[in-house]
């Protein structure tokens, strides 16, 4: 078997996985022939986290049909590997790396898990009197979703 046809029989696999078994416990309908579900996206809700990455706030918020037990490995992992990668310097420019790298390589983690099914992902960095963001999907497309996960973060403070 060739690489490329490896590559295919494992996207194959990858796009008829049902996250209603995998993340969900079979609760919701079974949706291994779409990317993301369509009828039961409230088993799907957007999530906020907060990070405290070198002493700042970071908030990163995504809308994805996987399990996110994993978040904070893959979250920290990437961070080690823009550290590695000399991003995170104290530069405005390394916060803006910093961020666009943890963006796409969280897209990546989970569409590695089932493509196209992380919708959105959006984060956030607060250095120094910086504020930088990098969004993807329906926070770059969604003002609905935007403004959903602003109003979190501006509440999260006061609780």
């Amino acid at each position: 078997m060739t690489r490329q046809e490896e590559q295919a029989k494992i996207t194959e696999q990858e796009d008829s996985i049902n996250m209603s078994e995998q993340a969900n416990a079979g609760l919701t309908r079974d949706d291994s022939s779409t990317a993301t579900r369509l009828l039961d996206k409230n088993w799907s809700p957007l999530i906020v986290r907060k990070y405290q990455m070198e002493g700042w706030p970071m908030y990163i918020g995504i809308i994805c049909d996987a399990n996110l037990n994993d978040l904070d490995s893959v979250v920290y992992d990437i961070m080690d590997s823009a550290k590695e990668q000399g991003f995170v310097d104290g530069t405005i420019q390394g916060i803006r790396n910093s961020c666009g790298m943890l963006s796409d390589e969280i897209v990546k983690h989970y569409n590695k898990v089932k493509r196209g099914v992380a919708e959105g992902v959006i984060v956030c960095w607060y250095v120094d009197k910086c504020f930088v963001s990098s969004a993807y999907g329906d926070f770059m497309t969604h003002e609905k979703c935007a403004m959903e996960f602003y109003q979190i973060v501006n509440t999260l403070p006061h609780i």
